[in-house]
């Protein structure tokens, strides 16, 4: 493997990448741009985040030299929000098919958008998008990758829940190549996505799955309600099928598994 270093800003040039340093976060500043008129595939990337965010308000920790933070802006030929809605989980299982391709570390899909490996975290996507009366006008979508980051990186009440490749494999990755590789076939899925819809991506899903077969506990699914039970299944939509002691199934569109 090639020594980790900076990005290479010439190879990103040359494939069009809007390249920061430093951003407060990759997602805010592809709203920015798709406010501006900015066409669909501009792909922004950040050495460093000031403001990562994840799901719910969380922050999303994105030191220098580390990671791989970016957010893609895709305005979609179909304006149906609802047909939307698993893009977060066909980017979840194309990114861990290609991560395990290209480093062959392990890593797996938690439910609805985490990335993990031996049970700890090592990325999230969080997906956002804005309408305009029942139309979806576009959509960001956001990775943000641990790499190359060792123990001390971490906030130390991260340290026990967050991981990276580097931690698990030893190996300091070169993150330029790994992210090209990366969007290169992100973008093919993401086509293939727009096009065919959750279905090819279903299985693919299952096969990287860390959820199913686990006893989970959800928040978030509505009404504040909590739904405790086995993770059965994913159906074709992305709901999270539910199995509590009594053999009932829930289907959950929506949540957050807190265990």
């Amino acid at each position: 493997m090639v020594r980790r270093g900076s990005f290479n800003t010439q190879m990103l040039d040359a494939s069009g990448i809007r390249y920061y340093p430093h951003l407060g976060s990759t997602n805010t500043e592809a709203r920015r741009l798709a406010e501006a008129g900015a066409p669909g595939g501009t792909v922004v990337l950040a050495d460093a985040q000031s403001a990562g965010r994840g799901r719910r308000g969380r922050s999303w920790h994105s030191p220098p030299g580390k990671g791989i933070y970016f957010s893609i802006l895709l305005r979609p030929p179909e304006a149906d929000p609802a047909a939307a809605a698993p893009l977060t989980l066909a980017a979840a299982a194309s990114a861990a098919r290609k991560l395990r391709e290209c480093t062959g570390v392990q890593v797996s899909v938690k439910w609805p958008n985490d990335l993990l490996i031996g049970g700890k975290k090592m990325g999230g996507i969080l997906t956002e998008g804005r309408t305009g009366g029942q139309a979806l006008l576009y959509i960001v979508l956001g990775i943000g990758l641990n790499i190359n980051h060792r123990a001390e990186d971490f906030p130390a009440e991260l340290r026990g829940s967050a991981t990276s490749l580097y931690l698990e494999s030893g190996i300091a990755f070169e993150r330029t190549a790994l992210f090209l590789d990366l969007l290169k076939d992100l973008r093919r899925s993401l086509e293939l996505f727009f096009k065919e819809g959750f279905a090819p991506f279903q299985p693919l899903w299952k096969e990287f799955s860390a959820t199913l077969g686990s006893e989970v506990k959800l928040a978030g699914a509505g009404q504040g309600e909590i739904v405790e039970g086995k993770a059965v299944d994913l159906d074709a939509e992305g709901a999270l099928l539910i199995e509590d002691n009594r053999g009932r199934r829930r289907r959950i569109l929506c949540g957050e598994i807190v265990y």
